[in-house]
């Protein structure tokens, strides 16, 4: 149980994260790794290009590893 614990407060950290972030960089990382939506689905949604927002999530995991 301990282990879940831990595994929940790690989890709801990198939600803050994510929502410390600018856009679309927030966005992004959000319906990627929170949502579970792929780069494709992504990009549909924003109405991005896929190549586009391949770059941006590159980006966006820069910035996000610049927060620590």
């Amino acid at each position: 149980m301990e282990i879940i614990i831990q595994e929940k407060e790690k989890q709801e950290k990198l939600v803050d994260r994510i929502r410390e972030m600018e856009f679309p960089y927030r966005n992004i990382l959000y319906k990627v790794y929170i949502q579970g939506k792929s780069l494709v689905t992504v990009a549909n949604e924003m109405n991005y290009s896929y190549v586009h927002i391949c770059r941006e999530h590159g980006i966006a995991l820069d910035k996000f590893d610049d927060m620590k």
